[in-house]
Formats: structure tokens, C-alpha cells, sequence
């Protein structure tokens, strides 16, 4: 595919980007299956993203308003072994 094809591929895509919407690579790997005719690698279509400038974007790990000092407290002070009352 040429590069005007390409863009023009992840256009869907791109407008559900600039809406909020998270973009899950299976659905684009099966698309670009189909209009390739031959299967494609998760490989391939990373490659293809980051050659268009997208990123893997992965969830924080924790909430950013989490606190930690609370939450050490708490778990200090809890009980190990939770008993039937």
C-alpha cells in the first residue's frame, strides 16, 4: 500500500481518536487482513501505527488521585486473617 493509501485506511480510525475513543488493534489487524487478502502479524500492524505517528497507549496502573500514604496505613493496621463472625 502507498502511504496516501494507508492514511487513508486508518481515516475510521482516526476519526474515533479525535472523538475520545480508544482504537483496539484487533479490529484494524482484521481489516487490514481483508483489504490485504492475507493474514497480517500484531507485529506488522504496530509497525504500520508508528509509522503514522500512533502510540501504544497503555492504563495508568493506579488512579492519579490514589493516596498511597492512606492506603500503607490501612493496610497496616488491618487484620491478616479475616474470621467468620
Amino acid at each position: 500500500m502507498t502511504e496516501e493509501q494507508e492514511q487513508e485506511f486508518l481515516q475510521p480510525w482516526a476519526e474515533q481518536a479525535k472523538k475520545g475513543e480508544v482504537s483496539v488493534l484487533s479490529p484494524i489487524r482484521t481489516a487490514l487482513a481483508r483489504r490485504l487478502g492475507r493474514p497480517v502479524a500484531a507485529s506488522v500492524v504496530y509497525r504500520f501505527l508508528e509509522r503514522h505517528g500512533w502510540r501504544k497507549i497503555a492504563p495508568e496502573t493506579r488512579h492519579p488521585k490514589s493516596d498511597l500514604g492512606s492506603q500503607e496505613a490501612w493496610e497496616g493496621s488491618s487484620r491478616r486473617i479475616w474470621l467468620p463472625s
